[in-house]
């Protein structure tokens, strides 16, 4: 299962930026992915692709441009106090090498670690237990998943980590990451729906009680006291929906053809970030 949409909403505890950055207005963009929304002060900004460039955008659709992300496939962001990370992968032919990238402001990214000489990509990053961290697959040529790969943070730096109860194979694969200080619950989506997986170290995993959802394509989580908060489009019809763990589901007021990205929780309360025609749209969950 090829899941090439950006995915991840993002939310950073920074000041508004607009006044301190150049801007670029486009007439009605159309963004061909995001990788997430960030709130900056009391306006949301994605991070999107514009083009060949990754840009942030505004709620009425000025950009502002990134630097260090050029020609990266960026797939999942998250932030803490720190900062922003992203990941995804860089393309080394005849490979694709998974990749994490930070920054201090959502604007300027500079590499942290990379998988050289590996056909790789990191689909998920998430913030838990005193550290970051990412997950992702090896790829077969046609870049279907083979197998998960994971990589932790530490005062030394990126390293890989093994992994025991979270295989992946080209029909089932990792689409999201999310922490909190009890471990980490990760997505993985098959053609029929998804499973949710936890880990108290991110190394070993199992399987969710009642983390079998039917018919959705899960890209956000939500870790709340006690409960597992997702969103998902619907596999058949692509219905945007969202649901609590073992507390049953119910619809996004987005059209019907948003194609989700992820959520998070923001100044306005937990929100779920979506394209609908290339654009950027957000709602409540």
């Amino acid at each position: 299962m090829e899941c090439d949409i950006g995915r991840r909403t993002f939310v950073l505890g920074l000041v508004a930026v607009a006044s301190t950055i150049g801007t670029t207005a486009h007439a009605q963009p159309t963004f061909t992915r995001s990788a997430g929304v960030a709130e900056l002060g009391q306006s949301p900004k994605a991070l999107c692709l514009l083009g060949s460039s990754w840009v942030l955008v505004d709620e009425d659709g000025t950009t502002y441009p990134t630097t260090g992300l050029e020609g990266a496939t960026v797939l999942d962001v998250a932030t803490d106090a720190r900062g922003v990370l992203a990941v995804g992968s860089r393309p080394a032919p005849p490979f694709t090498e998974a990749t994490v990238w930070q920054s201090a402001d959502g604007l300027t990214w500079h590499e942290t670690m990379r998988l050289t000489g590996t056909n790789t990509e990191f689909t998920g990053v998430g913030f838990g237990p005193g550290t970051a961290m990412a997950l992702g697959s090896g790829l077969t040529e046609e870049r279907a998943p083979t197998r998960t790969i994971a990589a932790r943070r530490t005062p030394q730096g990126w390293s890989e980590v093994p992994v025991t109860g979270l295989e992946q194979t080209a029909e089932h694969a990792i689409t999201t990451l999310s922490g909190n200080r009890s471990g980490w619950i990760a997505a993985a989506v098959t053609q029929d729906g998804t499973t949710l997986y936890r880990s108290p170290d991110g190394s070993a995993w199992s399987t969710v009680d009642a983390g079998q959802l039917d018919d959705t394509a899960v890209q956000g989580i939500l870790l709340e006291d006690n409960a597992i908060r997702w969103v998902a489009n619907a596999i058949g019809g692509s219905a945007a929906i969202t649901g609590t763990v073992g507390a049953g589901r119910r619809p996004v007021a987005v059209p019907e053809n948003a194609q989700l990205v992820g959520a998070a929780r923001s100044r306005r309360g937990p929100l779920s970030y979506w394209l609908v025609d290339g654009r950027p749209v957000t709602a409540g969950i």
